[in-house]
């Protein structure tokens, strides 16, 4: 299973959490998929952070792909406020837990389908792009 994969899976269980009413699960799960999805594209950019797909710097992730594939979208705002909860609603012990309500967690599931939308139609390979990844021994 690929980031893509996982992603599109991570954002799914959001959405079923939501159904459930695990709201704070939601915002964290949905944060997360949003950082899968941009690892997903990580590979067409040279990035020059061999750390930067097992990190959590969803900020980063956003700028260096921005680079080559402007998002027809505002992203940064979504991504800096899901990097901000992806923490926060993990742990919430010194937090206000009173804010993880369904509209709050369905504002994530938004950002989340934004930036699944960005990766899909923005973040285009090339035909350089697949000779370069295929043709690696």
């Amino acid at each position: 299973m690929d980031f893509y994969d996982n992603a599109w899976e991570a954002e799914q269980t959001a959405i079923d959490l939501v159904n459930i009413g695990r709201y704070r699960y939601a915002v964290y799960i949905s944060c997360l998929a949003t950082e899968l999805y941009l690892k997903s594209k990580l590979h067409l950019v040279d990035h020059g952070d061999d750390e930067l797909e097992t990190s959590h710097n969803v900020i980063k992730m956003l700028r260096v792909l921005s680079k080559r594939f402007p998002p027809k979208k505002h992203l940064k705002s979504m991504v800096e406020f899901s990097r901000k909860y992806y923490n926060e609603s993990r742990y919430p012990y010194a937090g206000d837990v009173s804010i993880y309500t369904k509209d709050f967690a369905q504002q994530f599931l938004e950002f989340t389908a934004a930036v699944r939308d960005y990766v899909e139609n923005d973040c285009l390979a090339t035909m350089d792009d697949l000779s370069d990844k295929y043709s690696k021994d």
